[in-house]
């Protein structure tokens, strides 16, 4: 059987890539067994697999990822997030995963993507609870556990430039607001 983990950025895709690839290294997986990457669509033939994360969590970590590289869209956490169209889980499978007509308005992407999230993946995780996640990849795949390889440690692997602490109430329900169909895919999929 094939399996198929679509990543979205900032999820867990590269502490779950890191850990698959350590399970082919040692044989207990053929690397031809799994597909993982953002460039998974459901044109990928198997079982499919994905992970949501809050998306305040995401992007921050988005933000601090990219201002450490030098490619954030502004100088600060808040500027940064208004200079992004928002929505970002929703847009992403929308466009990266499902590969859909890009003129369709937020709300009819909200509600294929939905729809996809339900029909088309076996499973939809959260990135908070991602090591319960990966005893149930692993153990589908029926491969070891441990190593667990010191992944899923992305907040100390740069700098943080923002902190969810630091935010302003005003903010965070601003960013609500803002990336709506992203909290209604979190609260469903994942709470």
């Amino acid at each position: 059987m094939h399996h198929c983990f679509h990543h979205i950025p900032k999820t867990g895709g590269s502490s779950l890539r890191i850990r698959l690839e350590d399970r082919a290294d040692k044989k207990q997986i053929s690397k031809l067994d799994y597909a993982i990457g953002h460039n998974t669509t459901t044109r990928t033939p198997g079982t499919h697999f994905v992970w949501l994360r809050n998306p305040l969590d995401r992007d921050i970590s988005q933000f601090n990822y990219d201002t450490g590289k030098g490619e954030a869209e502004g100088n600060t956490f808040e500027e940064h997030c208004r200079r992004l169209a928002g929505n970002f889980m929703t847009l992403w499978l929308y466009k990266n995963y499902l590969l859909e007509d890009p003129n369709t308005d937020i709300h009819g992407k909200y509600l294929k993507v939905k729809d996809a999230l339900t029909s088309r993946f076996d499973k939809v995780f959260s990135t908070q609870n991602f090591e319960d996640s990966w005893d149930y990849v692993a153990d589908k795949l029926m491969i070891d556990k441990e190593p667990r390889l010191k992944t899923n440690i992305s907040n100390e692997n740069y700098k943080k430039y923002a902190d969810k602490n630091d935010l302003s109430e005003e903010f965070v329900l601003w960013h609500k607001n803002y990336n709506h169909y992203d909290y209604l895919l979190y609260q469903e999929f994942c709470a």
